[in-house]
């Protein structure tokens, strides 16, 4: 005989705990005007940061702390192999087949392995590392404090990957504006009550990091649900087949990309006939001239993380006109607005290094200009090269910042020893340059049509080399050319422009969660 099924108690049911929440993406438009709107206020932070530093360290330590955030960025994303950088575009893939947490787990194995092999590397050879990235061996104290912040700089990164590519973009820029607000203060009051050393402003990023990392991890808990594994069983021959290739390319591309952020600071330490002591004064001198338009590449390096998921999820869902769609507008979209800000950082600039820098650093003030290309370009092949990843063509991503590279070292070799700080810029503007070009080619071979409006676009930057007003003039033209003609936006582009900015505004003004 049948037995019929049992009354549930609602008493037990009301004892049961909550199943966690599953996560709720947001939408393109809320998760990019949310992260610029937070990032900007991040980035305003930092720019005061980074003043700070500049005022109360020496030339010298200036230079230190330059080269050792430039090598945090450098050898994070080598540690972990990029397999992090997989996320944007196989979280969805083995989200929709339920073997994501499976996935997860994995990726995070590999890279804790391979991040800790590195760290105790630094910590075994510390007097080796000095020498080989500082150009004096003293410096042991200081490659230990990088050694310690590689491992939590690899942390923080991991979890704000994974939480890109699940589209949570509040959450992540939430937790990098803690980030940035405690390595703010943290920084200044270390630099202040214990040294002013480039070892102080390495272990207030450390903690920073840390501090961040804490909202990241509670909303991942809280919302583990959503990590679901209730599909088929994932091999390890089949998800690795399918991630080693796309992760390796991801992985030699970072590292490029990051030796060209870097190589030009490094021959100038190590290329140069000055001492170390002065060598490492002109890289502080380079550093101030740096300290603003690197705000402009790290938005572009968080709009392209923010990007991709959007992208890879279009073309899993086959709209792969859709994605060529966002990416094109993207583009165009922080080309304008970056050579707005620029010529804005121009009409600023006399009153930055004159008043706040006290006038320390006229080198700094000399190659603010080109800098301010350069780093535009940097972040406009950031943006561009997200349709290569989500095509899976990473390869000639990787193959781009070669020649990239490679075009950066020739022009250093030649210019650093001849005249110095003023080398080392033009060869990154050439390098940058080359970039741009050879990333909207490749996007153009792999079938992301790029109109003349991408190339105009590419060129715009190049108006900050002339007089603030001139500058100002010429962009104006550009944004009357924008509204009355097809020459640079497209009638759809206009269309969503204007789709976005109602979305965007609906959804701020009604304080309603995008679903």
């Amino acid at each position: 005989m049948a037995t019929a099924n049992p009354k549930p108690n609602p008493q037990l049911l009301e004892n049961d705990p909550p199943a966690p929440a599953a996560f709720v993406s947001d939408s393109i438009a809320i998760g990019l005007a949310f992260a610029l709107i937070l990032t900007i206020s991040q980035r305003a932070i930092g720019f005061g940061r980074g003043l700070l530093f500049c005022r109360l360290m020496t030339d010298q330590q200036l230079g230190q702390w330059s080269m050792a955030w430039s090598y945090l960025m450098l050898l994070v994303p080598f540690a972990v192999i990029g397999l992090p950088g997989c996320f944007g575009k196989f979280t969805e893939h083995y989200q929709q087949r339920g073997q994501l947490r499976t996935f997860l787990l994995r990726v995070a194995a590999i890279s804790c392995c391979t991040t800790f092999v590195i760290s105790a590397l630094i910590f075994v050879f510390p007097s080796f590392t000095s020498e080989l990235l500082f150009r004096d061996p003293t410096q042991v104290v200081l490659a230990y404090y990088l050694g310690i912040a590689i491992i939590a700089v690899s942390a923080f990164n991991f979890v704000g990957a994974l939480l890109e590519s699940l589209r949570q973009v509040r959450v992540v820029t939430v937790s990098r504006f803690i980030s940035g607000i405690s390595f703010a203060v943290a920084g200044v009051l270390l630099i202040l009550l214990w040294q002013n050393k480039a070892s102080a402003a390495t272990f207030a990023f450390t903690i920073s990091c840390l501090v961040g990392l804490l909202p990241a991890l509670w909303v991942l808990w809280k919302h583990r649900a959503g990590l679901r594994n209730d599909g088929e069983n994932l091999t390890h021959s089949t998800m690795w087949k399918r991630i080693a290739p796309y992760a390796a390319w991801m992985w030699a591309t970072n590292l490029l990309s990051n030796s060209i952020e870097v190589s030009d600071r490094y021959m100038l330490l190590h290329w140069s006939s000055n001492s170390p002591e002065l060598a490492q004064a002109s890289v502080g001198q380079y550093h101030s001239g740096r300290v603003v338009p690197l705000v402009l590449v790290s938005i572009a390096a968080m709009l392209a993380g923010v990007l991709i998921p959007y992208l890879s999820q279009a073309w899993e869902s086959n709209n792969k006109a859709k994605a060529q769609k966002q990416l094109n507008w993207s583009f165009k979209l922080i080309s304008v607005s970056f050579t707005a800000a620029g010529i804005a950082i121009l009409f600023a600039a006399p009153l930055l290094f004159d008043w706040v820098l006290q006038g320390r650093y006229n080198d700094g003030l000399a190659i603010l200009p080109l800098t301010l290309v350069y780093c535009i370009w940097f972040g406009l092949m950031t943006v561009a090269q997200d349709y290569l990843w989500v095509a899976e063509k990473g390869k000639w991503a990787t193959l781009v910042s070669g020649i990239g590279l490679l075009v950066n070292i020739a022009v250093n070799i030649v210019l650093i020893p001849k005249i110095g700080l003023p080398g080392a810029v033009i060869g990154t503007a050439c390098g940058n340059g080359a970039l741009v070009a050879l990333m909207v080619l490749m996007n153009h071979r792999f079938g992301c049509s790029m109109n003349s409006g991408i190339w105009i676009c590419s060129l715009l930057p190049l108006i900050l080399l002339t007089k603030p007003l001139v500058a100002t003039g010429l962009l104006a033209a550009i944004a009357l050319v924008c509204l009355f003609s097809n020459l640079i936006l497209n009638n759809d582009e206009k269309q969503d422009f204007k789709k976005v900015y109602r979305i965007a505004l609906d959804r701020f003004t009604k304080n309603d969660d995008a679903q």
